[in-house]
């Protein structure tokens, strides 16, 4: 989601800085995280504060594939023609099922990078996620988070049993435009109006910690015991780096990070990703992005960006955990990748929707040339 930079035509575009991973029209897709320029992609190194925890490598046991994505290749379900005017970019940035049924998708449209227009954020709806109705209304017009470009990006929407509903997302902070914290917003229904509950739930951890610049919140859950979260952790660094993290709240608010007593080097002294880099091979040993986390049979189902060595694009991996603390690979290859998509220069941006049954829907953010469109794509577990 999200917490990465835009680049269009080999300029780095300030008014998307960590909104988005680099687009670069010329020579496709390459990719910048959070307050970082785009570059080579780095080197590894155990114990270096830049780049974070060392990377764990490729598994020693081959992965068995327990799950399995289908693409809807019949075409996008939702382009930026369906957005407001002066829309060319469609983010897919928080999903999920609403208690009635509906399926609910909320995007940021961005328009010409050119014309410094910030983005407009709105609602759309589907009774099979398939087919969509954009809502007209911009929400979060005036949330009062973050710099004013590119304003507080959505990541998680979740709806309580009274109707009423929550959206979590991140921002960059205002002063210090290289950290990204966590906020919520709360509104009795869906149109709104949005109010904003906290801007900063979910903070960078201290010092050189490996969440310390960047905590943004890419997934949320409720639970027995309240919520439980799953978010992007970068350590300080201008290169591509990152790590996933889990946390657990009873109002949403007040937020636990997890924390492994057993591992006490400064970097973890406070909290530990629980998805750390290499997870499922070479395909994940720079940096993995973007949780999007679903309940299923037996626990939960997590579909994330992954980048390898080469540092050129992002491919999307699964894994599955019982708790969503402890998570196993169950892709060895890649769930999806860019090749894999009639005319995509790369794989942007991705949120998720419960579809029943175990199965989870991912909707895509494909780029194309000057635009990008948002495609289905169906995970489920394998035979």
């Amino acid at each position: 989601m999200r917490a990465q930079s835009l680049r269009h035509s080999g300029l780095v575009v300030a008014l998307l800085v960590a909104a988005c991973q680099a687009r670069q029209e010329s020579a496709g897709p390459s990719t910048a995280t959070p307050g970082s320029t785009p570059g080579p992609a780095p080197t590894a190194t155990a114990g270096s504060p830049t780049d974070g925890p060392a990377t764990t490598g490729a598994p020693q046991t081959p992965i068995p594939e327990l799950l399995r994505l289908t693409l809807d290749a019949s075409g996008p379900i939702l382009t930026p023609e369906d957005g407001p005017a002066g829309a060319r970019y469609a983010l897919p940035a928080a999903g999920t099922r609403a208690r009635d049924g509906r399926y609910v998708l909320v995007v940021v449209w961005f328009g010409d990078e050119q014309a410094g227009e910030p983005p407009k954020v709105t609602v759309a709806t589907s009774r099979d996620a398939r087919e969509w109705r954009v809502r007209e209304t911009p929400i979060l017009t005036d949330l009062g988070v973050g710099p004013s470009q590119p304003g507080p990006i959505p990541s998680a929407i979740v709806e309580l049993d009274d109707g009423s509903w929550q959206l979590y997302g991140w921002a960059a902070d205002t002063a210090d435009q290289s950290s990204f914290a966590s906020w919520r917003a709360s509104a009795p229904v869906l149109d709104g109006p949005w109010t904003l509950d906290g801007d900063r739930i979910l903070e960078p951890g201290p010092g050189r910690s490996w969440d310390s610049q960047t905590a943004s919140i890419g997934s949320v859950q409720r639970t027995g015991f309240g919520f439980a979260a799953w978010y992007e952790g970068q350590p300080p660094g201008f290169s591509l780096r990152g790590d996933l993290g889990y946390a657990k709240s009873t109002d949403g608010l007040t937020w636990e990070k997890f924390d492994d007593a057993a591992t006490t080097a400064p970097e973890l002294a406070e909290s530990d990703p629980v998805v750390r880099r290499g997870l499922c091979g070479a395909g994940t040993s720079i940096a993995v992005y973007q949780p999007q986390v679903e309940l299923a049979r037996d626990g939960y189902v997590m579909v994330f960006g992954g980048f390898g060595a080469s540092g050129e694009r992002m491919d999307l991996f699964g894994a599955v955990s019982t708790a969503g603390t402890q998570w196993t690979c169950g892709t060895p290859e890649p769930l999806l990748q860019a090749s894999g998509i009639p005319g995509s220069q790369g794989i942007h941006t991705i949120a998720s929707l419960p579809l029943g049954d175990g199965r989870v829907g991912i909707l895509v953010e494909s780029l194309g040339d000057r635009r990008s469109d948002i495609w289905l794509a169906e995970v489920t577990p394998a035979d």
